[in-house]
C-alpha cells in the first residue's frame, strides 16, 4: 500500500514518482517490448505518447499536470510517465490483442445489492509492477490498485463511487487520445455518484475501447451499479440482464455488448475466449437465481473461480512457463467493491484463501 499526497497535482505526481521511481526504471523494459510487439518503434512510443498527453491536459489539466509531476519525482522524461498512463492505448491500437491471444479482466456485478466484482489479468513479466494505494489531497480521497506510475485504476472513493475495467477492442481504436486509464483516475478524484462517474467518463475523447462498471450512490440517496462502454466511435450504457427470479445483473468480459458499438467490434479475432466467459458467468448467474441471493461482493468472487481448462471459458487466469514474453497472461489481483468499501486480493480466486486488503467505506 503506498500513501500518494499532495495539495496539488503536481506534487502529487511528485510523491508518486518518488515512491515509485525504482520499480518504474526496472519495468520500463519491458514495457518497451511490449509496445514492440504491438507494431511500435520507440520513437513512435514517445509521439504517441506526448499526443495523448496533449488530449489529457485539453480534457482534464490536473492530470496532465499529475502525469508531469510522476515524471519528475521519478527521474524520468515526460514522454515516459505518459506512455506508462497511456500504456492501454499503445498496446490495443496497432497489434495490441489482434497481435496474439490475450485473456483480459472479467467483470460480474448486480445492481441490488449495488455490488461488483472483477479480476485482473495482466502480463507475468509485469507481475511486480503494481501496488495497491490511498491517495489524499485532490477533491475526493480515493483508494485501489494500480500500476506503478499509473495515477488510478480500479478503485473506490471517500463518497462512496468505485469503479472496475475490462479492456474492449474496435476497429476505430488508435493511440493519440485521453488514456482510460486517466478517464478512471478522474472518476475517482471527482465523483460523488455514479451518475457523476457517467458523465466524466462518457466526455472523455478516447481513442482505446473499454467498459467501466461504476458502484456508487444515486442523487436519491440509495446505490446502484451502471456499465458504460466507452470507444473512439462514442460511448453506451449497457442495461443489466434480469435473471428468472428478476434480479439485475451486469457480466461482462470483453467484447461490446451495445449493439451500435459491436459494429466495430474486433475483439473476437484476438480473445476468442471472452464469449465462452460471458455465457459461463450467464450460467453460472441461471443456476444461483432464486436459491442463493447476493448480499455482498464477497458472494460474487467464487462465480469468477476457474480452474485451467475446467469450464467454457478461464475466467482466471494461470501463465505457463513454455509461454513467451506478451503471451503469458496471470490474474494478479481480485477486487471487490460494495456498500462495505473496496477489498483487495493478491491473485485470482483460485489461490484462495489469500490476506486481503479492505479500505471501509466512510460513513
Amino acid at each position: 500500500m503506498l500513501e500518494i499526497a499532495g495539495a496539488t497535482p503536481r506534487d502529487r505526481g511528485i510523491d508518486r514518482g518518488r515512491q515509485v521511481a525504482a520499480v518504474v526504471r526496472e519495468h520500463w523494459p519491458v514495457h518497451l517490448g511490449l509496445f514492440a510487439l504491438a507494431g511500435w518503434s520507440e520513437q513512435e512510443v514517445r509521439e504517441h505518447a506526448l499526443a495523448s498527453l496533449d488530449a489529457l491536459g485539453a480534457w482534464w489539466p490536473d492530470g496532465r499536470d499529475e502525469i508531469l509531476g510522476v515524471a519528475e519525482g521519478a527521474g524520468v522524461e515526460p514522454w515516459i510517465a505518459a506512455a506508462l498512463g497511456a500504456r492501454t492505448e499503445l498496446l490495443v491500437a496497432k497489434g495490441g490483442p489482434d497481435a496474439h491471444a490475450a485473456r483480459e479482466c472479467t467483470i460480474l456485478a448486480t445492481v441490488a445489492p449495488a455490488a461488483a466484482a472483477q479480476v485482473w489479468d495482466w502480463h507475468r513479466e509485469l507481475a511486480d509492477a503494481w501496488h495497491a494505494q490511498q491517495v489524499r489531497g485532490g477533491p475526493l480521497a480515493f483508494a485501489g490498485i494500480t500500476e506503478h506510475g499509473i495515477g488510478a485504476k480500479v478503485g473506490m472513493n471517500e463518497a462512496g463511487v468505485g469503479v472496475l475495467l475490462a479492456i474492449l477492442s474496435h476497429t476505430d481504436d488508435r493511440p493519440g487520445g485521453v488514456p482510460v486509464h486517466s478517464v478512471l483516475h478522474r472518476v475517482l478524484a471527482e465523483a460523488e455518484t455514479a451518475d457523476a462517474a457517467v458523465a466524466i467518463a462518457a466526455s472523455a475523447p478516447v481513442t482505446s475501447s473499454s467498459v467501466l462498471t461504476i458502484v456508487g450512490p444515486t442523487a436519491a440517496g440509495g446505490r446502484t451499479v451502471v456499465a458504460i462502454e466507452l470507444s473512439p466511435a462514442g460511448s453506451e450504457r449497457v442495461s443489466p440482464e434480469p435473471d428468472r427470479a428478476g434480479q439485475q445483473w451486469l457480466p461482462r468480459t470483453n467484447h461490446f455488448l451495445s449493439e451500435r458499438l459491436a459494429a466495430g467490434s474486433r475483439t473476437f479475432r484476438g480473445d476468442p475466449d471472452s464469449d465462452d466467459r460471458l455465457r459461463l458467468l450467464r450460467e453460472r448467474i441461471d443456476a444461483r437465481a432464486g436459491l442463493d441471493p447476493v448480499r455482498a461482493a464477497s458472494d460474487l468472487v467464487p462465480m469468477l473461480r476457474t480452474a485451467p481448462g475446467a469450464e467454457l471459458g478461464d475466467i482466471c487466469c494461470v501463465a505457463r512457463p513454455e509461454q513467451p514474453f506478451g503471451r503469458a497472461w496471470q490474474t494478479l489481483a481480485t477486487v471487490a467493491i460494495d456498500e462495505r468499501g473496496l477489498t483487495i486480493t493478491e491473485g485470482s480466486p483460485l489461490e484462495r484463501p489469500r490476506p486481503a486488503l479492505h479500505v471501509p467505506l466512510p460513513r
